[in-house]
């Protein structure tokens, strides 16, 4: 690993220490730290917030990490399947993990799908994670004393869980035992993600940021400490294919993950299918375009856009890059 890397990565564990530990005052200026508390990680399954969520185990123990996953209709079944098995699997990371389920098409700001829908649908999830995090009681060291794992409708298991008890130290005093940590790099950063001002908001870490990790940089690390996703294309909610101002629906959404699921099965992996007024865009990685090309295969996919319901409408092929 090269040595600016290596500073980076060092730089990362760094602020997980601080993250993972309260201090107290005791005495004039003097502060010792309590016990450890814990810290949940915002995991989508993609490639930085598993990286994120394994270094946070490795420097904290997972025993004292949490993965929140939001479950909603904007993630494929299958992502969801892969994400809850990257920590809960038998080569998994092994620490506590929390499938919170959230109902997007509830919520009138985000079906109205204005520029500003990230940010709103953001907040909303954070907000939820933070609320389940207040809610995972501890005992000796630190560690949860029930299970975190929810798969079913309403959130969560937590809620037979007494408040007072969430956050209490096994002297009985109040400790902060949560925190939220985020997997913004720091590419991010230069990009417009309307979502970022959420996290400012609810003061939600982002220690890949601060720490100034890359894109590149988080996939050479990905891959040093073993992770299986580490080449994984990036990808996104199924909403951010829908033209800003067209209401999201049901219907639409499922169209969508339909027909990308069907170009994955042809082999196109980190494709988008994006439907507009004047055409359908399909999105594949550059290395992929000429593989569209084949004419047997953009008539089958023609026929299969019809059959789901899309309009007779041009199709634009793009290319795009894996980052």
């Amino acid at each position: 690993m090269e040595k600016a890397l290596k500073n980076k990565l060092s730089r990362l564990q760094g602020l997980l220490h601080t993250y993972g530990r309260a201090a107290v005052a005791t005495g004039r200026d003097a502060l010792i730290p309590r016990e450890p508390r814990m810290v949940g990680v915002a995991f989508s399954g993609g490639v930085d917030s598993s990286l994120l969520l394994r270094v946070a185990c490795d420097t904290l123990g997972p025993e004292n990490v949490t993965a929140l996953h939001a479950v909603s209709c904007l993630i494929p079944l299958a992502d969801q399947i892969k994400a809850e098995a990257l920590v809960t699997g038998s080569d998994g990371l092994r620490c506590s993990y929390l499938a919170v389920k959230i109902h997007p098409l509830r919520w009138r700001e985000f079906v109205a799908n204005s520029e500003q829908r990230c940010y709103f649908c953001k907040k909303r999830i954070y907000s939820a994670f933070q609320r389940e995090l207040r809610r995972v009681p501890f005992g000796p060291l630190g560690t949860p004393l029930t299970g975190t794992h929810v798969s079913s409708g309403v959130i969560p298991v937590a809620h037979e869980i007494k408040p007072s008890l969430a956050c209490t130290s096994k002297t009985g005093d109040c400790m902060p035992c949560s925190i939220l940590l985020d997997g913004t790099n720091s590419d991010d950063l230069h990009k417009h993600r309307p979502g970022l001002q959420a996290v400012r908001e609810l003061l939600v870490k982002t220690p890949l940021a601060e720490a100034q990790l890359n894109k590149k940089d988080i996939r050479l690390l990905a891959r040093h400490v073993g992770l299986t996703n580490w080449n994984q294309p990036s990808n996104s909610c199924l909403a951010t294919r829908i033209p800003v101002d067209q209401k999201i629906t049901m219907p639409l959404l499922r169209r969508i993950e339909l027909a990308e699921h069907f170009l994955q099965e042809k082999g196109f992996l980190g494709c988008r299918v994006k439907p507009g007024q004047d055409s359908i865009v399909i999105q594949v990685l550059h290395s992929d375009l000429q593989k569209m090309e084949v004419l047997s295969l953009r008539f089958e996919m023609i026929r299969f856009l019809e059959d789901l319901g899309f309009t007779e409408v041009p199709l634009e092929i793009q290319g795009h890059k894996k980052s």
